[in-house]
């Protein structure tokens, strides 16, 4: 009887030892189920991330592979573009992730704060890198991630946010920015009055704070600069000129730095007409360093 009496009671604290760690976990960052119609549904499963931050709850999205029982996948960083609900992750840009969580990545990424449903507001490239730095820190730590193997991939003003992120020490076996801000003076002068007034808003006119400007573009210190580097561009960008990339081009190439720079003939912003070329290009950029 004293033998059974100490396995039911040995259990009860083993139950309720597990159950104070689940809880713990779930009071840094709360997991929601998404259920997303994809035809990688089968492979991928996806969840709404809630996570600390600066003292903010920001929200975000883990996408992995659903055989993930002794398993050790690489970390893909993903950065949105856009600003404040603009170029929010939605479902589009959730199935074209899950893609890559189908290719053996577990993928995070993070609507910013003040976007999505996250406190505090909308910095473009203030203190919401925090929001970028938290999430990477918190997905390294996922069991089935292997935190040796960490790759990242941003678009547009999410290009941005990935040289901040290596601005602030954080290196990866290989980045890729599509169609991303190098110099915000040059995005702020070529684009239109409507964009200007959000600037503006957001970030300040750049005539009174020209440091925040310069501390969000990567021309003016480009040996932050710290991973193999594919810069995927288009040539007809009517929203961040294809110059940008090549100013950092030629920084990169005066340093020995690290780079593959395509340039898309009539390739627009999102470099619509050639999805599966640059695709294969960000495949074989990751694959080649991560077999390294």
């Amino acid at each position: 009887m004293k033998k059974w009496g100490f396995i039911v009671l040995l259990t009860i604290v083993v139950l309720g030892v597990t159950a104070v760690f689940y809880r713990a976990e779930s009071d840094d960052v709360n997991k929601e189920k998404v259920h997303l119609f994809s035809p990688y549904a089968r492979s991928v499963d996806i969840y709404q991330i809630t996570y600390p931050s600066d003292g903010l709850q920001v929200k975000g999205f883990l996408l992995q592979p659903k055989d993930i029982v002794d398993k050790k996948y690489p970390l893909l960083v993903y950065n949105r573009g856009g600003n404040r609900e603009h170029g929010m992750i939605r479902d589009k840009t959730l199935r074209y992730l899950s893609s890559w969580a189908d290719k053996g990545y577990v993928v995070v990424t993070t609507q910013y704060r003040g976007n999505g449903g996250s406190e505090g507001v909308e910095t473009y490239g203030g203190d919401d890198i925090h929001d970028v730095l938290n999430l990477i820190k918190w997905g390294e730590q996922l069991p089935y991630v292997n935190p040796e193997q960490k790759v990242a991939f941003g678009y547009s003003r999410g290009g941005m946010m990935t040289y901040l992120t290596m601005k602030n020490g954080i290196s990866f076996d290989a980045v890729v920015v599509q169609s991303g801000i190098t110099d915000m003076f040059q995005f702020y002068d070529q684009r239109g009055s409507e964009m200007k007034q959000v600037l503006r808003d957001i970030v300040g006119d750049p005539k009174v704070y020209p440091e925040r400007y310069k501390s969000r573009s990567v021309v003016y210190w480009s040996d932050k600069v710290n991973s193999p580097l594919l810069i995927l561009q288009g040539d007809h960008d009517k929203k961040v000129h294809h110059t940008q990339a090549e100013k950092l081009v030629a920084q990169l190439e005066e340093q020995n730095k690290e780079y593959k720079y395509v340039l898309y003939k009539g390739g627009d912003h999102p470099l619509s007409n050639y999805y599966n070329q640059y695709n294969a290009e960000i495949d074989k950029w990751f694959q080649r360093h991560l077999v390294e």
